[in-house]
């Protein structure tokens, strides 16, 4: 049931971003080359010389509670209570697949999007700074909103060339991109078990120590991911550009 929501709201959300018009191009279900992961799903992309829009879909119901820097978001159903990864996070790292696949890193014309079914209910404390929250029934005004011109056209055809090379329309390839998908995330968390110390272990202890400072941003508590600069590859936190704070990858020196 959850995948066939889930579907179904990205089927929900295609036909919408259809009626954006030929000044806009629409991607759907693409798999993005990750040189950690291998690859990242990523459920739409639309591309015009208004940005780049990268958005998560969410068909989820009841209640949502959620910060934009906690790892979890909450969904309540009267009195059940789910936890979900949370999807800013989640789709950050979508848009930084995006980044490297088609070579712009420097590009700032791209805005991530969530986009809930509309029979959720949001619990939000705190506005939004890194990307909109919205229902989708908000997802055409949120993109229209930006009106000026700011990726020239050239640029956007090379944007879509490089992401039409990742369409795939046989389904046994498709299956397998899936599978390949679900295989990348399942070794991720096997790093992850794997690096959990036994209790006492001290040796297992300073392993995960290590990793963690790898992996967690000390400012904020977010994830870092490497990325790659002007002046060679650094870990730079997920919740950029609320949280800049990067370290070198050779030296391991940190700046705020």
């Amino acid at each position: 049931m959850p995948i066939i929501k889930g579907k179904y709201g990205e089927w929900v959300v295609n036909s919408k971003l259809q009626k954006l018009g030929d000044a806009y191009t629409v991607f759907h279900d693409v798999y993005i080359p990750n040189g950690e992961r291998g690859l990242t799903q990523v459920d739409h992309i639309v591309t015009s010389e208004y940005g780049v829009f990268v958005i998560e879909t969410k068909h989820y119901s009841g209640w949502i509670f959620g910060d934009e820097y906690k790892p979890y978001w909450t969904q309540v159903i009267y009195k059940r209570k789910t936890k979900m990864h949370n999807p800013i996070r989640q789709n950050y790292g979508h848009v930084q697949a995006l980044f490297t696949y088609i070579g712009q890193a420097e590009m700032k014309d791209v805005h991530s999007i969530i986009a809930f079914s509309p029979n959720s209910t949001f619990k939000f404390k705190k506005d939004f700074t890194l990307a909109h929250v919205i229902q989708f029934t908000e997802l055409l005004a949120t993109i229209k909103q930006y009106k000026e011109r700011r990726i020239n056209e050239t640029t956007v055809r090379e944007i879509n060339a490089k992401l039409g090379e990742l369409l795939v329309e046989d389904k046994r390839e498709k299956k397998r991109l899936k599978a390949d998908h679900l295989q990348s995330i399942r070794k991720v968390k096997g790093a992850k078990q794997t690096a959990r110390p036994h209790t006492g272990d001290s040796k297992n202890m300073s392993t995960q120590v290590a990793s963690t400072l790898q992996t967690t941003c000390p400012k904020c508590g977010g994830q870092l991911t490497m990325k790659a600069g002007r002046y060679g590859k650094f870990y730079g936190c997920s919740n950029y550009p609320g949280c800049r704070f990067t370290e070198n990858l050779n030296t391991k020196q940190q700046s705020v």
